[in-house]
């Protein structure tokens, strides 16, 4: 970490017994590519057991989705969903998250929030732990809940819809 980085960051430390806690909501979807030419999601390891499995268990798969302000596609981009999803019940189709939600674009732009949990994909208002974050979410912690808009079938394109309930210094 250069000299640049850390100053900025030590200061705010020093600083943060003054500080005030704030509440931030902030609400967005997941573009998730699952197949066609330019897929988001990206399998890269599986148990011995995943293919006879009826959960997917032991599928293990990389992300990098576009995140939307709006459920279409081509609505103003707000940033990328990145990290690790894990197919990880025997019994239930649901997946243990990793991500980090990096902010492209406007007043959030460079900041990251860390989500991670659990994720029974066909519930609804599924609720994942935020853990961390960096910039303006630095020893961010909180809830985000998590919706399926839609998804698409035949093309295995979904849009997932996330609300996160976030507070932070």
């Amino acid at each position: 970490m250069s000299d640049a980085t850390v100053k900025p960051v030590e200061e705010w430390f020093e600083n943060l017994g003054h500080a005030k806690e704030t509440r931030t909501k902030i609400h967005f979807y997941f573009q998730d590519v699952l197949s066609g030419e330019s897929p988001t999601v990206h399998k890269v390891a599986q148990s011995g057991i995943t293919a006879t499995s009826p959960t997917n268990f032991g599928q293990i798969s990389m992300i990098d989705d576009l995140l939307t302000a709006g459920p279409e596609p081509d609505s103003e981009v707000v940033g990328r969903a990145q990290g690790t999803i894990g197919f990880a019940d025997l019994h239930d189709t649901a997946i243990h998250m990793g991500l980090n939600i990096l902010f492209t674009q406007g007043k959030y732009k460079g900041s990251t929030v860390t989500v991670s949990g659990r994720n029974p994909i066909f519930k609804t208002d599924r609720e994942l732990a935020i853990v961390g974050g960096t910039g303006c979410f630095r020893m961010a912690r909180g809830v985000a809940i998590s919706n399926t808009h839609s998804f698409d079938v035949e093309t295995n394109y979904g849009v997932l819809e996330y609300t996160l309930y976030i507070t932070h210094y």
